[in-house]
């Protein structure tokens, strides 16, 4: 049925009944998470193969892996705690707080919330999420006092990612020591475009953590070359070079095709010619941007070339103007180098490159306005 006058135009809730319906939601997801633990426990979804519990929320629920895995360890909680799981149930705590007291019961201190559980939650259920939190943390820190917890050898990191559609989503876990290297990192590598970025401070943030990570790729001191890249497969069709190049990773997660322009720009690319699934050939490796060149680049632009960027050469990729899947050549004329985030962005349709003789670059922006920029070094631009 349609949006018009069908039933998507029932869902309308004042903000009381939305209050109800959630709370009543919240009440079901943990009936929930406590019946794909007891699924889990009898074995049931193992009768058509599946190797996990998750694995099988998969296929028939059509769940994602983040989701099955995070109602899997869910429902093992409440699975141990019974006053704990009762409460959510019965709506007394909030999945929020089932989710902090989660989180702040590590192995070692099992027992104790064991023996203690009704009592935390007497504490906690009146309390927000955020008071909880702060509950939680002291309660954890008394608990530990009670037990013997090992000190760790190294300081308590952790990083858990998952392959989504879209790309990666994940949480980690910084020591002190660690966060402080991590937000100087992302300060070192934020960047504002003036009054033009409207990019959240959410969407800076993450902006600079890949910028980090493509300053490591081309500045690691591996053995090779400053700039020598990781090897990273991608696979892509010959026919599609001249139009929306699309590729793909060797475990077939699709890149996309302005990801996958970008990337042709600066890297090394192997010749495999297939007859059907076989391999009948395995080129020579061709470098996109020799080193020398991107060097003979460097020297005139030391650093990106987009408008108000002070990104500096070890930020950059040598950029083909005229792209290279269009046959544009990799030569000085050609080339420009832009920082990892300024590179994909001009990658997005509406953007525009043009390199004059004399070194300067005009930047033709989406809604059709132009910037000039010239290079750092003056001694490199051509009488």
């Amino acid at each position: 049925m349609g949006c018009d006058g069908g039933v998507l135009d029932d869902i309308v809730l004042t903000a009381a009944e939305f209050v109800d319906v959630w709370a009543a939601h919240e009440r079901e997801a943990a009936r929930l998470a406590l019946a794909a633990r007891r699924l889990e426990v009898c074995g049931d979804w193992a009768r058509e193969g599946s190797v996990s519990m998750a694995a099988w929320m998969r296929q028939h629920c059509r769940m994602s892996n983040r989701d099955a895995s995070a109602l899997v360890h869910r429902g093992r909680f409440l699975d141990k705690f019974a006053d704990i799981a009762e409460a959510a149930c019965a709506g007394v705590l909030s999945g929020g707080q089932i989710a902090v007291l989660k989180a702040s019961c590590p192995l070692p201190v099992e027992p104790v919330l064991k023996v203690q559980q009704a009592e935390l939650v007497a504490i906690v259920a009146p309390l927000s999420v955020a008071e909880t939190e702060s509950v939680a943390q002291a309660w954890r820190q008394r608990a530990e006092a009670l037990v013997e917890v090992p000190e760790p050898i190294e300081p308590d990191r952790e990083l858990s990612i998952a392959s989504t559609s879209d790309g990666l989503v994940g949480k980690f876990v910084l020591d002190k020591a660690g966060a402080l290297q991590f937000q100087q990192a992302l300060r070192t590598a934020s960047t504002w475009d003036g009054s033009d970025d409207d990019r959240s401070n959410r969407r800076r943030s993450a902006d600079a953590l890949v910028d980090v990570c493509a300053f490591f790729n081309a500045n690691h001191l591996k053995p090779g070359t400053p700039r020598q890249r990781p090897h990273v497969e991608m696979i892509t069709e010959r026919d599609s070079m001249g139009t929306a190049p699309l590729g793909w990773t060797t475990d077939h997660t699709v890149i996309g095709t302005h990801t996958t322009d970008a990337t042709l720009c600066d890297c090394v690319i192997h010749r495999v010619v297939r007859a059907g699934t076989a391999v009948m050939s395995c080129g020579r490796a061709t470098r996109t941007g020799p080193i020398d060149l991107f060097r003979a680049v460097a020297v005139r632009d030391r650093g990106c070339r987009f408008p108000g960027c002070d990104r500096k050469i070890a930020w950059c990729d040598a950029h083909h103007v005229h792209h290279w899947r269009h046959l544009g050549l990799t030569e000085l004329e050609n080339l420009v180098l832009l920082c990892n985030r300024h590179h994909h962005l001009i990658h997005q349709p509406g953007w525009h490159l043009k390199l004059l003789p004399n070194a300067d670059l005009v930047v033709t922006l989406p809604d059709a306005t132009t910037r000039t920029t010239q290079p750092r070094c003056q001694s490199a631009r051509s009488p």
